[in-house]
């Protein structure tokens, strides 16, 4: 598909000011394409990650749960059991037995540590997470999943 007649030598050279001015316009085209791309990919990240976090901290504390459920299917368990079994006098607990009143205060007070300024009402849960056996590293977890200090309930432990 020649053109007859037509000698590419013989064609006036581009304008070197508008083939300039054709890459830069490129060159800025395509660095803003690939900044704005690489913000979103590492926005998403972040967000992902943050998600996986959070999913991670939940994780724990679920197989925290699963793991005391076995263990006090086997009879073996000595934590959760007592956190388990310690209520009012005349109630039963899960293994249908009665606990005396002054047994299930007396466990109970020795479980609980030593208060030395109030604590923050926002951290109770993670309090009784303690309580009831999850691992302290699954508590900090979603404590920092949440957005509070996971530090802070190492003052009470």
């Amino acid at each position: 598909m020649e053109t007859v007649g037509l000698e590419k030598h013989e064609l006036p050279p581009t304008n070197q000011k508008r083939m300039v001015a054709f890459i830069n316009h490129f060159v800025l085209s395509t660095v803003n394409f690939l900044n704005k791309f690489a913000s979103d990919c590492e926005s998403k990240f972040v967000q992902y990650e943050h998600k996986i976090q959070s999913l991670e901290a939940s994780l724990s504390i679920v197989e925290a749960k699963l793991a005391s459920i076995d263990t006090l299917q086997n009879g073996t368990a000595t934590d959760v059991t007592v956190s388990e079994t310690t209520v009012p006098s005349g109630k039963q607990n899960k293994g249908n037995e009665s606990i005396p009143a002054e047994d299930a205060t007396t466990k109970e007070e020795s479980s609980t540590p030593v208060e030395t300024a109030p604590r923050d009402p926002r951290y109770d849960k993670y309090f009784k997470m303690v309580q009831v056996g999850v691992p302290l590293a699954a508590v900090k977890s979603k404590i920092g999943s949440e957005g509070l200090d996971p530090n802070y309930i190492d003052a009470f432990l």
